[in-house]
């Protein structure tokens, strides 16, 4: 009776045993299963997180190499701006110096053009005092030629043959010898008045250097 009981009891404790046993190879394969999908999750966490960094870095190498570009344009442009900045100084000093110039040669100009007028006038001066003065000669000429000629027109001489015995007269000598030609014809109005006009031609002649 003991004996039974205590193979009842054996057989209890052995069965307590073994379920024991088995819920802890539940729990612990439970807790194995748990850690694998968490191993996994973590795994699965690097993979996702190693990728987002490689495309971190990817976009900010980009970025950088854009900085850098940037960064070179910039300089780029500020030189160029630099080397504009520098022509259009020496284009507006160049400017200075043509205005200063085009008024230099404004101020000339308009000294020149005083000297211009104050010669004009001194030419028309002259030129009024040229024609005066050859008014005043073809005024005695005329006259010069008329008293010189008017001669023949007193009786001893008009309308009388004219000898050369006359024109070695005190009266006549100063004709010259153009009167010397008209020897043997009539003293008329027509012969002193040709007279006159061939003398003044001549006169006019001999002024001209002809």
């Amino acid at each position: 009776m003991i004996t039974v009981s205590l193979t009842l009891l054996y057989l209890l404790c052995y069965t307590v045993s073994v379920e024991a046993n088995s819920k802890k190879m539940e729990v612990l394969d439970d807790i194995l299963q748990r850690l694998r999908a968490a191993n996994e999750g973590i795994a699965q966490a690097k993979a996702d997180f190693s990728n987002e960094f490689e495309v971190a870095k990817s976009k900010l190498d980009r970025f950088n190499d854009t900085s850098s570009s940037l960064g070179n344009s910039i300089r780029d442009t500020q030189i160029e701006l630099q080397a504009e900045t520098d022509q259009i100084t020496a284009m507006q000093t160049t400017l200075v110096d043509i205005l200063s110039r085009l008024n230099d040669t404004e101020q000339d100009l308009e000294g020149v053009h005083d000297d211009m007028s104050q010669s004009e006038e001194k030419l028309e001066s002259i030129k009024e005092s040229f024609n005066l003065t050859l008014s005043k000669l073809e005024s005695g000429r005329k006259e010069e030629v008329s008293s010189r000629w008017d001669v023949l027109y007193s009786e001893k001489f008009l309308n009388k043959k004219l000898t050369r015995e006359m024109t070695e007269s005190k009266e006549l000598e100063s004709t010259g010898n153009l009167l010397g030609l008209f020897v043997g014809m009539n003293i008329t109005d027509d012969v002193i008045n040709y007279l006159k006009r061939r003398h003044e031609e001549d006169m006019v002649c001999v002024q001209s250097g002809i």
